[in-house]
């Protein structure tokens, strides 16, 4: 199972429209999370003061979430 979700994910990743995708997703939903979670130093212009790992993981986890969560439909249409 794992491996299918695994394979799954890596053929979305392959997928050139769907990518482009994923990564404005990312961008859309990590930007508003960004915001709110970090809203006085990106407005205020204290970059210094920015905490740059959440503000990575903060677009990497949307990423993944819409990878994976295409993968898991299409895997789901197909056996169905």
């Amino acid at each position: 199972m794992l491996k299918m979700a695994l394979q799954a994910c890596f053929l979305q990743l392959l997928n050139k429209l769907k990518l482009i995708k994923h990564i404005r997703i990312a961008l859309f939903v990590g930007t508003i999370l960004n915001l709110i979670n970090q809203f006085n130093q990106i407005i205020g212009f204290r970059f210094d003061e920015i905490h740059y790992v959440k503000l990575f993981i903060t677009y990497l986890v949307p990423f993944l979430v819409s990878v994976y969560s295409a993968a898991t439909v299409n895997t789901t249409i197909g056996k169905s």
